[in-house]
């Protein structure tokens, strides 16, 4: 496929999600009030999976099947045919081990990052502790209506394609080898899709997580421990506002 091609893919899902954004984003009323999100999700979801499935590729290779749970690997047994359960139990090693790729990264970024919130937002108070009123829901919300959805997307699809526009550019970057170009402009669509929820320049500071989840793919081959990342970033974030501001 031609990079011409590629390039024209990915304009058109990128139209696509973009216009599905800002229908969902801005459309009033209770229903989208409450669903609309998960509209979202399921678009961002089933998009990367979608894509995914082209050109004789898989989830695999775009590092979103998670350990076999999005999508069944070519070298199950022929008898895999146990359920969600079985799949999950398969999984749980490797989702565990990401996992504790994830809280390595965190606890190198959040500790400046709640200093730098802090000054940013020029608060003058202690920190005071008010988390969510139903914190489970609050913390499977993050990680799996919004952070799965969005690495699938945007680490996955995104990521994946833009650096077959730019095979031969690649540079390692502590341990993982990436396309600077792919990185950039994964985040930097990333960033823009943000600013349609909301029209807020605010929102394109993403830009700057969005690099580093994109690191965290690269560096791991795949997207679950971007995914827990992502998720944990989210928490923080709103820990930090409840508890600042």
């Amino acid at each position: 496929m031609s990079s011409r091609a590629v390039a024209r893919e990915i304009a058109l899902v990128y139209v696509v999600i973009a216009l599905i954004t800002l229908g969902v984003s801005h459309t009033p009323g209770p229903f989208m009030s409450m669903y609309g999100h998960l509209l979202l999700a399921g678009a961002f979801l089933g998009t990367a999976l979608t894509m995914a499935r082209r050109h004789g590729r898989t989830a695999v290779d775009y590092g979103i099947d998670l350990a076999g749970l999005l999508e069944a690997r070519h070298d199950e047994p022929a008898h895999f045919g146990h359920g969600l359960w079985f799949a999950l139990r398969r999984a749980v090693p490797t989702l565990a081990s990401e996992l504790g790729f994830a809280l390595l990264v965190a606890v190198v970024v959040f500790p400046p990052f709640a200093l730098l919130f802090r000054a940013w937002h020029g608060s003058t108070h202690d920190f005071s502790w008010h988390p969510p009123g139903e914190p489970l829901d609050f913390l499977l919300t993050h990680l799996i209506a919004i952070a799965l959805p969005e690495e699938a997307l945007f680490r996955g699809y995104f990521q994946t394609r833009l650096s077959d526009l730019w095979p031969t550019h690649r540079v390692r970057v502590l341990g993982a080898e990436l396309s600077p170009w792919a990185l950039l402009c994964q985040a930097a669509l990333f960033a823009v899709l943000h600013f349609l929820v909301g029209f807020s320049p605010a929102r394109l500071a993403v830009f700057f997580p969005g690099l580093l989840f994109g690191w965290i793919r690269a560096r791991r081959a795949g997207i679950g421990a971007a995914v827990w990342f992502h998720a944990l970033c989210n928490v923080l974030a709103e820990l930090l506002t409840r508890g600042y501001l």
